[in-house]
């Protein structure tokens, strides 16, 4: 007799797979949940030091003090927007071919 002989061995076997199949679901979802808390966080945090620099940029032309060009481009604005918003969620850097 083997193990998937009885049925209660297949019905424990069954409980079990679905509780895994559970707790992967909810994971991904957590994961995803988590992912996108970091990007907007991403975009609150840089709107707003870009507003800082901005800010600081303008008190230090009416103070008479010379302001920094700045040559900081996004790297990504000659991707199209779908392309652009993954490589900046990945964070890695573009691969240009």
């Amino acid at each position: 007799m083997g193990i998937f002989a009885d049925q209660k061995a297949i019905e424990r076997l069954a409980a079990r797979l679905q509780t895994l199949e559970d707790g992967v679901s909810e994971l991904k979802r957590q994961s995803r949940s988590a992912e996108l808390e970091y990007v907007e966080l991403y975009d609150k945090v840089k709107r707003q030091m870009s507003r800082m620099a901005k800010r600081y940029a303008v008190d230090q032309k009416e103070n008479g003090e010379l302001v920094p060009d700045e040559t900081e481009t996004d790297p990504y604005n000659h991707l199209d927007p779908i392309s652009r918003s993954i490589m900046i969620r990945r964070g890695r850097p573009e691969h240009k071919s």
